[in-house]
């Protein structure tokens, strides 16, 4: 499939990566919706997603200073969100803030390990 696109994956760990901020990226531009443009912050998170993930796909050098860049800023965007959830409707009122509050902690801790998986391997990113 990848090659009929013209997309060649390197390495098969980078790619699913690659997927992950894809699907971060999708779903910043998504709460940047739902909050009806109010939340700005997820504009600059979505595109240095993306921009992210064609960095691993194509195992840019540039691609781990971006990372370690914004990982600080997601983590703190998740961690104010789950607090400000948390606070609002305590953890699981009910199935849908329950899914939401997991969610956001499930997420914390893929981009946790994406950054320390990353950094380890920031040797082979460079030209």
């Amino acid at each position: 499939m990848a090659s009929k696109l013209g997309i060649k994956i390197e390495r098969r760990d980078t790619a699913l990566m690659s997927v992950f901020y894809v699907i971060n990226g999708v779903a910043y531009f998504l709460i940047l919706a739902l909050s009806k443009f109010s939340n700005l912050v997820t504009v600059f998170l979505g595109f240095l997603s993306l921009i992210i993930a064609y960095g691993l796909l194509k195992m840019k050098n540039w691609t781990v200073p971006f990372v370690v860049a914004l990982f600080f800023p997601q983590v703190t965007f998740g961690i104010f969100s789950l607090f400000a959830s948390v606070a609002t409707y305590t953890f699981s009122p009910n199935i849908e803030v329950l899914l939401f509050n997991l969610a956001l902690i499930i997420h914390m801790i893929f981009l946790t390990l994406c950054f320390l998986y990353i950094a380890a391997k920031r040797k082979e990113f460079q030209p």
